[in-house]
């Protein structure tokens, strides 16, 4: 893996690990320390997840932690009614000519009993059935939890004006945020249209290729991308486009879970299944042009593109419910669950293409859902999230 680079200086991103009550940042530029002298103050790295250990392994390189005073709790719920939604009514939606939305863009295709979509002709190699749509909410579910209900860290004020969501997925991160920000035409773009029609007034959903020119709007106030890059062939691409469609001033926001496995105490060994699992995944994604653990170096990407004040903030998230801290217990439940329905996912198409048997598959994936639910490791990921400005 690619860790994150060391501070140098001002050109160096912020970088920032959880404390086990809320998250926490650490400012690696002079810049932001002097914007967060006023209201913040320095106190030496707790352990956060690892429970009384006395030897560590090597973790990501850490410095002194400041409390982040932006992250508050929003545990509100909206629970509404679907039994009338009549899926007809998609026919009825209305749609521009960049929208494409036609028979190709609703074909699947099948293969070892997950569903797969069919424009562009397939190049996403993970499936788009239901399994695969629980897995992605769930991912919300735990960023949340994670970041106590803050659904981005870049400071676009009370009333943005124009948000996208490239890669919307399901679309509950797009969905959320447009109830949050009235005041902002929200909109969320997919290759697949499996997004809910009952959504907020002030959002839409299509059906684009991010990879190609951005034919739909610009001048965005922000630019959300989460779990993107890992499976995208053409990062500079994507970025050069976000560049250009974002207004003066405007702020990228990438959001990734780093595809590396850490321990603080030395109890992973070295025949870990989680990690093997990791390393077949970048591995497997190479073959189909993309790069597993592209979110863990985003920021020379970010600064080729032309953007500035590029920070990133690090959150631990566990694996399991071995820590002692009843919130990390449940966003490692969570954690867990995501990964059991990973396996299968990548054991596919993707591991396939590695020339595995399915049978060799099996074997190893009975090996790695062991693993999980196993508390005496005590591994944990990072999810980092990377925000960026474009110069006003």
């Amino acid at each position: 893996m690619a860790s994150t680079p060391e501070p140098a200086g001002a050109s160096a991103p912020e970088a920032v690990l959880e404390a086990p009550t809320a998250p926490a940042v650490i400012d690696a530029a002079p810049s932001t320390q002097a914007a967060a002298a006023d209201d913040t103050t320095h106190a030496p790295p707790p352990a956060a997840i690892s429970p009384a250990a006395t030897a560590a392994t090597p973790a990501p390189p850490t410095t002194p932690i400041v409390t982040d005073p932006d992250i508050q709790a929003a545990n509100d719920e909206d629970d509404f009614d679907d039994d009338e939604f009549d899926p007809q009514e998609v026919d009825n939606l209305s749609v521009g000519a960049s929208t494409s939305i036609n028979s190709s863009v609703y074909e699947h295709h099948y293969e070892n009993g997950r569903r797969y979509h069919a424009y562009k002709n397939a190049r996403y190699p993970i499936p788009n059935d239901d399994i695969e749509q629980n897995r992605e909410d769930m991912k919300h579910a735990l960023m949340l939890e994670l970041t106590d209900g803050k659904l981005l860290f870049s400071p676009i004020g009370e009333y943005p004006q124009k948000i996208i969501d490239i890669g919307t997925g399901t679309g509950i991160w797009a969905i959320d945020v447009a109830d949050q920000y009235p005041s902002a035409e929200v909109l969320g773009i997919d290759f697949t249209p499996i997004q809910p029609v009952w959504v907020p007034p002030n959002l839409r959903f299509i059906v684009d290729d991010i990879e190609q020119e951005w034919l739909n709007g610009s001048n965005f106030d922000l630019i959300h991308a989460r779990q993107l890059f890992p499976v995208v062939k053409n990062p500079a691409k994507i970025l050069d486009e976000a560049y250009k469609n974002l207004k003066p001033g405007g702020w990228i926001e990438v959001q990734e879970l780093g595809g590396t496995a850490y321990s603080d105490d030395n109890s992973l060994p070295d025949d870990y299944s989680i990690s093997k699992f990791l390393d077949l995944c970048t591995e497997a994604l190479s073959k189909f042009g993309s790069d597993f653990r592209a979110g863990n170096k985003m920021e020379a990407p970010l600064r080729a593109a032309g953007f500035v004040n590029v920070t990133v903030r690090k959150l631990k998230v566990p694996i399991g419910t071995w820590p002692r801290d009843k919130r990390l217990r449940l966003i490692g439940l969570y954690f867990r669950t995501i990964m059991e329905a990973m396996l299968p996912a990548f054991g596919a198409k993707p591991f396939l293409a590695l020339g595995m048997s399915p049978v060799e598959i099996e074997v190893f994936l009975a090996q790695a859902r062991k693993d999980l639910k196993d508390n005496k490791f005590h591994a944990y990921f990072e999810y980092l999230f990377w925000t960026a400005q474009k110069p006003e």
